[in-house]
């Protein structure tokens, strides 16, 4: 029964370095595509209004 609070830890971690990987290749995945920029970014507007798909509300 002492056992359980080191096994509960190390799995908590295991999980979230698993899911830290996951998201760094996500990441990394998408800055080598051409997906569009958010449009609430710096550049993003910028980005739209030069493809034409700029849609001020």
């Amino acid at each position: 029964m002492e056992a359980i609070a080191p096994v509960l830890a190390l799995g908590t971690l295991g999980v979230v370095l698993a899911f830290a990987y996951a998201s760094i290749r996500e990441v990394e995945k998408r800055r080598g595509s051409d997906a569009p920029k958010s449009s609430l970014s710096r550049d993003g507007v910028a980005e739209r209004v030069a493809a034409g798909t700029f849609n001020p509300r």
